[in-house]
């Protein structure tokens, strides 16, 4: 029984999406919308309702007790609210808005979702409301011709990967008496890394040390005299050191090394503490290592990444942390 009452909530939700999207037709599932006579809903306010309320009141009234000046007010009541849905549907006609870029974050931060808007003429009073079980929302006093950049907070502050949900653009104007709307459905995602935690557990200490002891790998080359060795056969004459022959009579070769840093290796059983801790622990790491372009390889329980460097390496072994054991919303 108790299965069957938390699947109702999420049934009846999945539901109501459906119909909802059946309705639109996904005309909304796009990338950058401009309103337009299809895609522009007017609705009276909730004071809006009230002000048509009133309105209705003063013409049963006028008629009731045959007063004209009540009448005459009722009628002035509804030519302000006709007054209101033109003047509404014009100043949002020709909005256009556009996604620019989800911005990923550190828990707790809140991740953005960043839009470009603009419009032909001057649009008044627009609103971006994030309509998912959360809703947040910022608000803009006037929109021009030149483009601008408004950036949505998105209302999750735990570590994961969040589907973005219907984004609504609305405006009041005027007079708040009307709500001038539409909708913008992306098809992304945006994550939350782990916390930053500059934690380390004694192995990870030992590995980090002995990493630093041995500070660089070797490999033969051609930039640092590394030592002497005896001269074979199959070696060129060119190699000898004529020098350290005149002094001890033997044929001896100088032998160079380039060197490289060594790579680094985080892995999840070596942190200390609880699952949460540990991956805060790697995701200091991964940014630390990337910061000082160390290359380095990342082992979870389940997945290996292989040794890389680089801003999308760092982006790669992120999202993995973000979504380790499956934590996905």
């Amino acid at each position: 029984m108790p299965n069957k009452k938390a699947k109702r909530p999420a049934l009846f939700k999945s539901f109501k999406r459906a119909i909802f999207n059946k309705l639109l037709k996904n005309k909304h599932l796009k990338q950058s919308i401009t309103l337009e006579h299809k895609t522009i809903y007017v609705f009276p306010s909730s004071l809006g309702c009230y002000f048509i309320s009133v309105a209705i009141l003063n013409f049963v009234m006028g008629i009731n007790y045959q007063n004209n000046l009540i009448l005459i007010m009722a009628y002035l009541m509804f030519v302000v609210m006709i007054i209101a849905v033109l003047l509404g549907y014009s100043n949002a006609k020709g909005l256009t808005v556009t996604f620019k870029n989800s911005l990923s974050s550190f828990a707790p931060q809140n991740p953005q979702v960043q839009f470009a808007v603009q419009s032909p003429s001057i649009c008044q009073s627009v609103m971006l409301i994030y309509q998912g079980d959360q809703q947040t929302q910022i608000n803009h006093d006037e929109i021009t011709n030149a483009a601008q950049t408004l950036s949505l907070p998105l209302p999750y502050n735990k570590r994961g990967c969040y589907s973005l949900q219907r984004i609504k653009i609305a405006s009041n104007y005027p007079f708040g008496l009307i709500t001038v709307w539409s909708y913008i459905q992306l098809q992304s995602s945006v994550y939350i890394y782990p916390s930053l935690e500059k934690v380390f557990s004694d192995a990870q200490i030992n590995s980090l040390a002995e990493q630093a002891e041995n500070g660089i790998a070797k490999q033969l080359g051609s930039e640092e005299f590394e030592t002497l060795i005896p001269h074979l056969p199959e070696m060129g004459l060119q190699r000898i050191s004529w020098k350290h022959f005149a002094k001890t009579q033997q044929l001896l070769v100088k032998e160079f090394v380039d060197f490289k840093a060594a790579d680094a290796l985080f892995d999840f059983d070596l942190m200390h503490g609880d699952t949460e801790q540990r991956l805060n622990q790697l995701c200091f790491l991964v940014c630390e290592a990337t910061e000082n372009n160390t290359p380095f390889m990342l082992k979870l329980p389940s997945k290996i990444i292989a040794t890389n460097l680089g801003v999308q390496h760092k982006t790669l072994c992120l999202e993995s942390l973000s979504t380790f054991n499956g934590y996905t919303k």
